[in-house]
């Protein structure tokens, strides 16, 4: 059954988890050429808390850890190239939520920062014919540890769209949460040591960017 509004100044447990699609705006192929985008799924999974100020208004805070980055593939230099970015985050959202009155089903929105912490960059490349590469070294065949080339932390503008199920309807203090999600990064995720220009002299930060969708549970721990 749909949930019509949350109990003011009530807090909520979430657990969930969900996949999504990731991108990194604006390729760093270190001084090579550029491959074409690929499709790149990644996940997330984590604990959360809800806080809700009146029927209107709440917060809304969680820990979890995203897999991100950016797959490629084309042609490079004459061979056929892949090429894996994949990042690991901590994410840590601060976001503000306002419930949409005048929705058919009750629906609420999130926005607000989000703090990535990085804990693991890996490269994944691979090469078949062709020429060298004008910038061999940073693109070297296999899986390579890439983490000294990120910010250890990145700042988004995460936007969220959540819808609430009730599970126990007698009680109200189970509910199924549903989301939509999007998260752009809002800072250069490359150290200042690897903003490499490209082939053409030119150079242009990266950024994070993601949008997916989650479920899981909503636990009412207490009403105060």
């Amino acid at each position: 059954m749909d949930v019509q509004a949350q109990e003011p100044n009530s807090l909520w447990v979430t657990a969930n988890a969900g996949i999504c699609s990731s991108l990194i705006i604006n390729q760093n192929a270190y001084g090579n050429g550029e491959l074409d985008y690929a499709t790149t799924i990644g996940y997330a999974a984590g604990l959360g808390v809800d806080y809700f100020i009146s029927d209107k208004w709440g917060v809304n805070s969680s820990v979890s850890l995203a897999k991100l980055g950016q797959h490629y593939r084309g042609t490079q230099s004459g061979g056929e190239a892949i090429r894996k970015v994949n990042l690991d985050y901590i994410e840590l959202p601060l976001l503000v939520m306002r419930r949409i009155v005048k929705a058919k089903k009750t629906t609420w929105i999130a926005f607000g920062p989000e703090f990535m912490f990085l804990i693991s960059a890996k490269q994944e490349y691979h090469r078949t014919g062709g020429s060298p590469l004008p910038e061999p070294d940073y693109l070297t065949e296999g899986t390579t540890d890439i983490k000294e080339r990120f910010k250890p932390v990145d700042l988004a503008f995460n936007f969220s769209l959540f819808r609430m199920f009730d599970l126990n309807y007698r009680n109200r203090n189970l509910l199924l949460l549903m989301s939509a999600n999007m998260a752009l990064g809002l800072t250069d995720i490359n150290s200042n040591d690897w903003h490499t220009p490209n082939m053409h002299g030119d150079y242009a930060g990266s950024h994070n960017f993601y949008i997916g969708i989650r479920a899981g549970l909503m636990y009412k721990a207490f009403v105060k």
